[in-house]
């Protein structure tokens, strides 16, 4: 049996939970920018527009936020460590 080898289960189950904590803060932000559309809609509607400028503006920062997770927010891997 060789030195190095390590059972891999717990660091699998650590990425696996980074993964579902990504995937649940995606949806959580969806489901804002739905609220926010649903919001903006109403609003146009109504002939409200001066509510529009923040709903577009808040659902920029959504998209911003959910960006940032998507593209940056990853876990460390087998690599070691990234500060």
């Amino acid at each position: 049996m060789k030195d190095n080898a390590k059972p891999r289960r717990p660091q699998s189950r650590g990425l696996a939970a980074v993964w579902q904590a990504r995937l649940a803060m995606l949806v959580m932000i969806n489901v804002a920018q739905l609220w926010i559309l649903s919001a903006a809609v109403e609003a146009a509607l109504a002939q409200s527009y001066g509510q529009l400028a923040p709903l577009v503006i808040a659902s920029g920062i959504c998209w911003l936020i959910a960006l940032s997770i998507f593209l940056w927010w990853r876990p460390a891997g087998e690599g070691g460590r990234r500060y």
